[in-house]
Formats: C-alpha cells, sequence, structure tokens
C-alpha cells in the first residue's frame, strides 16, 4: 500500500518532467492539460519511451526496434511527440481535471537548486518544493 504523502511527492516530481524537465516540449507540441511523466533512453539509443498520465488517463509509449538496433533517438524526440498526439486526441472534449491536493502533512519551502538547503535572499537559482513535514532542509545554503 502506498502512502498518500509518498504518492503526492512522487507525482509532484513527474510533473516538474513536464513542466520544466526532459518533457517540457509536450507545451510546444500543444497539450495543455494537467499531466506528469518520464521519458527514458537506453544506452546507444537503442530504446526511448515516455510513460506519462493525467488524473484520469495513462499512457506508455515504447519506440525502438524487436532486434535491438538503435533507434537513434532519445524518448524525447521520439516517444514524447507519439504520447502528446495520442493523448490529446484522448482527452479532446473531456472536461480537464486536476491531481488531488497535498495531504495535511505536505509543506512547500523554497530551496536553493544547487545546494538543495534552503533559499536565503542571495541565492540566484531558487525553487520551490514539497517534503513530508519535518522532513524539509532547516539549514540555509552558505553558498552565496
Amino acid at each position: 500500500m502506498l502512502h498518500e504523502e509518498s504518492t503526492y511527492l512522487v507525482t509532484s516530481m513527474l510533473q516538474s518532467v513536464i513542466r520544466e524537465g526532459t518533457a517540457a516540449s509536450a507545451a510546444a507540441l500543444g497539450f495543455t492539460a494537467e499531466a506528469a511523466g518520464k521519458t527514458g533512453t537506453t544506452n546507444d539509443y537503442r530504446d526511448a519511451w515516455f510513460v506519462g498520465f493525467t488524473p484520469d488517463l495513462l499512457c506508455v509509449v515504447w519506440v525502438g526496434f524487436d532486434d535491438n538496433t538503435p533507434v537513434g533517438l532519445s524518448g524525447t524526440r521520439a516517444a514524447l511527440p507519439i504520447w502528446v498526439d495520442f493523448m490529446k486526441a484522448a482527452l479532446d472534449g473531456r472536461t480537464p481535471t486536476e491531481f488531488l491536493p497535498a495531504p495535511a502533512d505536505i509543506v512547500e519551502v523554497e530551496i536553493d537548486k544547487d545546494t538543495g538547503l534552503l533559499a536565503r535572499p542571495g541565492c540566484p537559482k531558487k525553487r520551490m518544493e514539497v517534503f513530508v513535514a519535518g522532513t524539509e532542509p532547516r539549514e540555509p545554503c552558505g553558498a552565496h
């Protein structure tokens, strides 16, 4: 059984893949629904994949050859566009839904992206990050 907090944290991490990570190009391809996912590329570009989900639908795309010949493309380049096309069609006409809100014991703190410690005013790269209460960093960044 998964804990509600763990599920929320993993979903949050996978949402950042689409918002600002290796799958951020989904927006440029016309995908605007709230989603989470993960790209993947094996050694020598033999396999490329993307697994992504909305609160209502999960889709996995694998691109590769049965004889292990390299595809020559990453998951972002080969599988993500196929996923976007499928998901846009599958969700067309449906009312967008959102992921569940954070459980009560999830806290959001601003951290320094370089150190993972609490951001200070002088930190040049900051981001909001979620934690189970009591596990968030308590030490301020001393690098900036």
